[in-house]
């Protein structure tokens, strides 16, 4: 059997819940280095977080499954600048295919490209660099 990692996270819960979800739906899969983050949460950084491993022929299907637990979470979150309904996820990956640009975001950031995720309105089209508060 091989497994393939298809997401990574800072929190045990979070990553529990998903494991959970994609459990139900019959994908096989499990969470890679839970115990050691979960018991000391400064080596985080040093093993790269929880991750989740899926079987390879159902990765494409846990795919699908987080996307569309993550519109519909999104769906129901009110912006905090007007009060709209709906916010949407965009994803951005800087891969840079210079030398210079590869060596500078090895340097500056450990890693050779840079992953960032914010958040838009879909009624006032507001950038949030993080999500609202569910419950208020």
């Amino acid at each position: 059997m091989s497994f393939k990692q298809i997401a990574t996270f800072d929190n045990y819960l979070l990553a529990n819940m998903t494991l959970g979800m994609l459990e139900e739906n019959n994908i096989n899969c499990h969470l890679k280095d839970e115990n050691i983050v979960t018991i000391d949460p400064l080596l985080n950084p040093a093993v790269g977080g929880i991750k989740l491993m899926v079987f390879e022929t159902q990765e494409e299907r846990a795919r699908e499954l987080i996307k569309e637990a993550e519109t519909a979470y999104l769906d129901e979150l009110v912006c905090p600048y007007c009060g709209g309904k709906g916010l949407m996820a965009e994803e951005k990956i800087n891969s840079p295919k210079t030398f210079w640009g590869v060596l500078k975001n090895k340097i500056l950031y450990g890693q050779t490209s840079l992953y960032s995720k914010f958040y838009r309105c879909k009624t006032c089209k507001s950038q949030l660099n993080e999500l609202p508060a569910a419950f208020d």
